[in-house]
């Protein structure tokens, strides 16, 4: 990601898997996808980015998008030409086929923060939406990211649209602000009082290789990853115990584990843009460490949670995922998020159902969700890069006091773990409960 330390970054980008007319791998321009619409009808598009490396800015020369729902909750219609779709995010959009008949570029161009973030080359794709009163001659040239169009003879023209700069992270931020909720289509209401509150950093840092002392900083002998409130995410070893086995059946050491933090160790100017360079400044905020960090919740539970990105190492917007649950978005906002002031800004009548929420660059957004669903659930990063690093940790939501509102058993024959015995849940169950007696 940086100084060398995650060097991996995509060749290419692709739509429904195909690469476009951009790349010629074979030495020849890829077939690209092809979306056919008759001319009049009006279609539902179910957009989803599963690039998981960065956020995608979408567009369709000479037409607009209504965007209609999100992550499966319906949202208020709302026009636009450009949707910002980030990793693990989905969009369900109407598109109309009210243009002149003709072949028009569906265009994709990844995002990024501008310098001094480190820059990854980005690479756009596109398709092509033909509609079905026009030929299908070859594909053509014209450039992704230009008004323009190209001729490839007398009778055809490929018109592709002007793209937003991939460095133009407001697009995304207003984007996402226009997301409105329908109160009529949710089956809960919008919870209005929080029983806990959560105050998440996220970030890069660094940590000591295990078994080793080191000094802070990514030039120095330590390790460079990602973290929530400067914790990096350990999952857990292959030989223990599963955590949602080890929940329900109350063994292996899930109740020993260092409970997550509701805050930042320490308070700082988040989005400090000096904290971005390596250097002296960052080293003071960067030390990590890692562990298998759990926070429990009591059933029934409402937890608002703020999301705050930092300036440590990188200033990427963050989609932040969780499992098991939808959340919904009362606020977002740049530079450091402020409880006097930023509640004042809150949504409570007609916030969106979000399961991905994309946390600005320099920014932070605060979520709400009711803790209802018992089980194990992981909370992380969509960036693929970002989760492996360890930007994640894990909700637990206890039982209920009703069999409905109870974290149901494993199924007879489901194997409890990578082991060698292999063992069903009862007789895991029993055999586990038989070796913590030996013990005592």
């Amino acid at each position: 990601m940086a100084h060398d330390s995650f060097g991996d970054f995509p060749s290419a980008s692709t739509i429904n898997g195909k690469l476009g007319d951009l790349f010629n791998c074979s030495g020849t321009p890829e077939d690209g996808y092809e979306l056919h619409m008759e001319p009049g009808k009006t279609y539902l598009l179910r957009i989803i980015n599963a690039g998981l490396f960065f956020e995608f800015y979408l567009k369709i020369a000479g037409h607009k998008f209504k965007v209609v729902a999100s992550d499966a909750n319906y949202v208020s219609p709302f026009t636009t030409d450009v949707i910002a779709i980030a990793p693990g995010e989905t969009m369900d959009a109407l598109v109309v086929a009210d243009a002149p008949p003709g072949r028009y570029y569906m265009v994709a161009v990844p995002t990024q923060p501008p310098l001094p973030d480190p820059q990854v080359e980005a690479h756009a794709t596109r398709a092509i939406l033909q509609y079905s009163n026009t030929r299908s001659p070859g594909s053509g040239a014209a450039a992704a990211g230009g008004d323009q169009s190209c001729e490839e003879d007398d009778d055809d023209v490929l018109v592709a649209p002007q793209m937003p700069d991939e460095h133009d992270t407001l697009r995304s931020f207003y984007f996402h602000g226009n997301l409105i909720g329908l109160p009529h289509r949710r089956p809960l209401p919008v919870p209005l009082q929080a029983d806990e509150r959560m105050l998440i950093t996220l970030g890069l840092g660094s940590v000591c290789r295990r078994g080793q002392s080191c000094t802070t900083g990514v030039h120095g002998k330590g390790m460079l990853v990602a973290s929530m409130n400067n914790i990096s995410f350990e999952p857990p070893m292959m030989k223990t115990t599963p955590l949602l086995e080890a929940h329900y059946f109350h063994t292996g050491d899930i109740d020993a584990m260092p409970e997550f933090p509701d805050w930042p160790p320490r308070l700082f100017n988040f989005t400090d843009r000096g904290l971005t360079p390596w250097g002296p400044k960052e080293m003071e905020v960067e030390r990590a460490s890692k562990a298998t960090a759990v926070r429990r919740f009591r059933h029934g539970a409402v937890v608002e949670v703020v999301f705050q990105n930092t300036a440590i190492l990188q200033s990427d917007s963050n989609p932040m995922h969780l499992h098991g649950h939808d959340m919904v978005v009362l606020a977002q906002g740049h530079g450091n998020y402020n409880a006097t002031k930023d509640v004042a800004s809150y949504n409570l009548v007609n916030p969106p159902w979000k399961n991905t929420v994309v946390v600005p660059n320099l920014g932070w957004v605060a979520v709400r969700f009711v803790a209802n669903n018992p089980g194990v659930w992981f909370v992380h990063c969509h960036f693929e890069f970002h989760l492996t690093m360890g930007m994640a940790t894990v909700f637990i939501v206890e039982n209920g006091s009703t069999v409905e509102t109870s974290l149901p058993p494993p199924p007879k024959n489901f194997p409890t773990r990578a082991a060698e015995d292999n063992l069903v849940p009862d007789e895991f169950y029993i055999k586990t409960k038989k070796t913590e007696a030996s013990y005592k």
